[in-house]
């Protein structure tokens, strides 16, 4: 019978708690409970990772009232899921289990959380345990940029934010405004162009010893999108903070690549806008040049997203000449209507890369539909003023048609993909997650990182 100590120790109350992981022979999984203020057991036939992920949360906020917890995992269990994932995502639930965003007037990441520690000869189990931290501590990262206001998140303290993290092993570089200007980044200064706040892209490079291949992971980065001159409803405005979701899962992702120290040569990109109205923002009708060179017809001044996007995607191109390209953006709103909270849009011009991803996300629980890129959809395109436009005027197939207008800044031998992300910013069912942003991206980009760079070894 292998058993798990598992250990927190109180400053406070000078108290030690401890949770007892059996890897025995009952029949179902059960969470024996002892606590003052509750007492029961919960018993279930088989979980997913999800439900481990809530389930150390669970422990987690349990455990700080228990003098001790139980928890019995069959040998059933195990067949569809090993002991060492069952490990490493209750560390990950554990850590974040007690996790409230608190609100500070600088853009300053607080990745404080609940420390524990396993008491085991298993150096598998142990490893497991410490990636679990490592995951929860990285998503964390990515939830704290999340949540943060629109007032105090702003390119320029976006930017400051994550350097205070000072990533060990990640070079930080910036392009101001000034800068992109003269260089061409028509797309990105043009979205920015409405509003006070001055953009930036921000990168981030991990360079191990012998990489086995080089990633690049673009994000996009719009920290308050209003709409511009085609203003959203207000009921949709409130959220619209979290415009920059995927930046913060890049952020995260490199975060999490470089303490893990993969053998893996990872770029991370992040255009960082806001998207306003004002009397020199863009307009509907108007014509950008990108950087690219090539000539875009504004539609509507809300699909903003891919604008900054097509931009940092050549650049990504032009710079590093990586062996993957990777987007992830909280584009469309028309993703979510198609597939709900419970998978994220994937899109791409490489079978195997999307498959990649998509393994990737059954591994994490950040899982990942396919919807296609078809020349249908760049008839859309077509623009009597400009090389293309950049959506229609409906939102039919916009997710796919988003897609397909990024595809047109793709260089034809380049291995991309596009993940649209937009609903899967919140999961309030998620006991994991409650009412606070998910980091969704984060665990993703990460494992498909690990996968990629363990197939090129």
């Amino acid at each position: 019978m292998l058993i798990l100590h598992l250990h927190h120790h109180e400053i406070t109350t000078n108290r030690t708690s401890s949770l007892l992981i059996d890897l025995g022979e009952q029949k179902n999984i059960e969470i024996d409970f002892q606590a003052e203020d509750y007492d029961g057991t919960v018993s279930k036939s088989a979980y997913s990772i999800a439900d481990i992920q809530d389930l150390g949360c669970l422990l987690g906020q349990q455990l700080s009232k228990s003098q001790q917890l139980t928890l019995y995992i069959t040998p059933l269990c195990l067949q569809h899921i090993e002991a060492e994932y069952w490990i490493k995502w209750l560390s990950f639930g554990l850590a974040l289990a007690n996790y409230r965003y608190q609100h500070q007037p600088t853009a300053t990441i607080s990745t404080s959380i609940t420390q524990y520690q396993l008491e085991t000869s298993n150096t598998r189990w142990q490893q497991a345990f410490n990636e679990g931290k490592v995951l929860a501590l990285s998503q964390l990262t990515a939830r704290e940029l999340i949540n943060k206001p629109g007032n105090v998140l702003y390119p320029e303290s976006f930017v400051s934010a994550v350097e205070q993290l000072a990533l060990s092993g990640v070079t930080l570089s910036v392009l101001d405004d000034i800068t992109m200007q003269e260089q061409g980044f028509g797309g990105l200064m043009g979205v920015s162009q409405g509003s006070n706040k001055a953009p930036r892209l921000l990168t981030l490079e991990y360079t191990p010893a012998n990489p086995s291949c080089t990633i690049a992971l673009v994000g996009k980065g719009v920290t308050f999108d209003s709409g511009g001159i085609s203003l959203k409803q207000p009921s949709y405005m409130s959220t619209m903070k979290t415009d920059m979701a995927g930046a913060a899962a890049v952020v995260g992702a490199i975060q999490a690549i470089s303490t893990l120290q993969l053998p893996v040569h990872v770029i991370g990109l992040c255009g960082l806008v806001e998207n306003m109205p004002s009397s020199q923002a863009l307009k509907p009708g108007d014509v950008v040049t990108m950087l690219s060179g090539k000539s875009v017809e504004i539609i509507t001044t809300d699909a903003e997203g891919r604008m900054v996007l097509a931009d940092v995607l050549h650049y990504a191109q032009q710079q590093y000449q990586p062996d993957y390209l990777i987007d992830i953006a909280t584009l469309t709103g028309a993703a979510g209507i198609a597939l709900g909270k419970a998978y994220a849009a994937v899109m791409g011009n490489d079978e195997e890369l999307i498959k990649q991803a998509q393994h990737s996300g059954l591994q994490c629980f950040e899982r990942l539909w396919p919807l296609p890129i078809d020349p249908w959809y760049q008839d859309i395109l077509a623009s009597d003023y400009a090389d293309y436009r950049h959506g229609g005027e409906t939102p039919d197939g916009s997710p796919c048609v988003a897609a397909t207008f990024l595809a047109q800044f793709i260089q034809p031998q380049q291995k991309w993909i596009h993940i649209d992300c937009a609903a899967m910013t919140f999961q309030p069912q998620r006991k994991l997650y409650s009412k606070a942003s998910t980091g969704f991206g984060t665990l993703l980009l990460t494992q498909l990182c690990e996968h990629i760079a363990k197939d090129n070894i």
